[in-house]
């Protein structure tokens, strides 16, 4: 599972109203087949307030083609819209742009209720952990000058042993910790290379339950994984998930988990 970056892009669209509206259809894309797959892109681009994120309602329509097939081919760099961009289409990506060239400049005032429940989370921070976890990865984060520990749960941990995907009822916790520091104000290193951590500062979680992706638009669904980020106290932390399934959708392969192969060697993986 890689960090979860709460100020990232994820896509475009229009307002509440917006959707009601008649779809317009453009020369060079159907408006209308765009519209279902705007409902994605709605998590970030509205009631976007004083963000950077930009405004594409309105925006030309060779303006927005040409700026996804730029993330597309990785000349424009965004971790987000790259991925997203990657799950588009040439077909999509053009019905997307005339969905876009045809709402009213302003009407993404509001984020539609469809794509605004797709940035709650349902995940809890387990009871008991760590109890009933193992541990699968550790690593210095030094860019973001953290020390990461990777756990999952028994019910993943067994999946993976088997050589399954991890099933509804699995758990992975990465949890952050602060280094311990020198006198130089340096991390102290370990024998084995790691940081010695002092305090958690973050934990990032996702989890697998039935019915969880049933209010996540269908472009960016990752099964029913839903993800969130806890403080060091375990309390929740605000973010918007669709990023989180935004980013995770490049290894949809894996099941959409990035350390899927460090989970089954750690099982012992037939």
């Amino acid at each position: 599972m890689r960090s979860i970056r709460s100020g990232l892009l994820v896509g475009a669209i229009g307002a509440v109203f917006v959707f009601s509206a008649p779809a317009v259809t453009s020369a060079g894309g159907d408006a209308a087949a765009g519209k279902s797959k705007a409902v994605a892109c709605a998590v970030c681009h509205t009631a976007i307030g004083n963000s950077d994120t930009p405004h594409l309602v309105g925006q030309r329509e060779t303006y927005i083609v040409k700026q996804i097939k730029a993330f597309k081919a990785g000349d424009r760099k965004h971790p987000v819209m790259q991925a997203m961009a990657g799950a588009l289409s040439d077909d999509d990506v053009a019905n997307l742009a005339a969905y876009w060239a045809g709402q009213p400049a302003g009407s993404d005032a509001t984020t539609p209720e469809e794509a605004a429940a797709a940035k709650k989370t349902k995940m809890a921070f387990p009871k008991d952990f760590p109890k009933g976890f193992t541990m699968y990865d550790a690593k210095n984060r030094e860019d973001q000058h953290l020390v990461a520990q990777a756990f999952v749960n028994a019910v993943g941990l067994k999946a993976a042993k088997e050589g399954k995907p991890l099933p509804d009822g699995s758990v992975i916790i990465i949890a952050k910790y602060a280094p311990k520091m020198d006198a130089d104000k340096k991390p102290i290193t370990g024998k084995d290379g790691l940081w010695e951590t002092d305090k958690v500062a973050v934990y990032e979680g996702m989890e697998a339950r039935a019915g969880w992706g049933k209010d996540i638009p269908e472009l960016i669904r990752n099964q029913n994984w839903n993800y969130a980020l806890f403080n060091g106290d375990k309390s929740p932390k605000e973010v918007n998930q669709a990023i989180c399934t935004t980013c995770h959708l490049p290894v949809a392969s894996s099941g959409y988990v990035f350390g899927l192969k460090k989970i089954q060697t750690k099982a012992g993986a037939k």
